[in-house]
């Protein structure tokens, strides 16, 4: 059952028996990406990381430690064809238990699409499949964002929906769905940020039944639209940071 968001006792009790963790320096982090899915990787948002001078370790998801979990300064959990739901799946089990505990001693936390929804239901929130049978797939705008760095058009690639956790602020929306909420130093995006137009191209060839995306059109669209965000996707990455790493 997932764990509700709350501050519990746990970080006392860590305190207990474990040093003061060093305040972060937030220009270079030690970063844990958990990379849930091998068609899923970090893209652009890894490289943007790595520019900035930040030490990346990439994990499978399935094969992340509890401990690394726990400790890495900052993690960022990515994308996969899963549902958080999923949890007759081991790892996706294991690691919302890791999630919630995380999360609930507030640890800097980044959610990417399967990551987001990961993240919300772990805090007591919930992922579900559409119930109208949509699914998301290209480029769509943002109908609602809290903050103009969020606004679209952003890659999509989701038929689940996330229900925001208790306590959480719903900060973008469109057409029915969450697109981004925030905890305390935990912040997740429905949307993929990261997607190149490869990895988009290589979703469109693995995971669309026939017919539902034009390829070309797909191609087209992502050449055009891709080079002109470079400096909104560089803005956001800029922002997912800040907003899980201030108290």
């Amino acid at each position: 059952m997932p764990t509700r968001w709350s501050r519990t006792a746990r970080a006392g009790r860590r305190r207990d028996c474990r040093p003061e963790r060093p305040p972060l320096d937030e220009d270079r982090m030690q970063i844990l990406i958990l990379r849930n899915s091998e068609s899923a990787p970090e893209g652009a948002f890894g490289e943007w990381l790595a520019a900035q001078g930040h030490k990346l370790r990439v994990v499978a998801g399935e094969e992340a430690a509890a401990q690394d979990i726990e400790e890495a300064e900052l993690l960022v959990s990515l994308g996969s064809p899963h549902g958080a739901y999923d949890t007759h799946i081991p790892w996706i089990a294991r690691q919302r238990t890791l999630l919630a505990e995380r999360m609930a001693q507030r640890r800097p936390t980044v959610g990417i699409c399967f990551g987001a929804q990961m993240m919300a239901a772990a805090a007591g929130g919930d992922s579900a499949r559409m119930k109208d049978g949509r699914f998301f797939r290209g480029w769509f705008g943002i109908a609602r964002a809290e903050d103009p760095v969020l606004a679209g058009p952003w890659p999509r690639w989701h038929g689940d929906a996330i229900t925001a956790p208790p306590g959480a602020a719903v900060l973008a929306e469109d057409a029915g769905t969450v697109q981004s909420f925030a905890l305390p130093r935990a912040i997740g995006v429905q949307f993929h940020p990261e997607a190149t137009p490869a990895i988009m191209q290589d979703w469109a060839e693995r995971y669309t039944p026939p017919g539902l995306v034009d390829a070309s059109a797909l191609a087209a669209e992502s050449a055009r639209i891709y080079p002109a965000r470079e400096a909104a996707r560089a803005a956001l990455y800029g922002w997912l940071l800040r907003r899980a790493t201030e108290e």
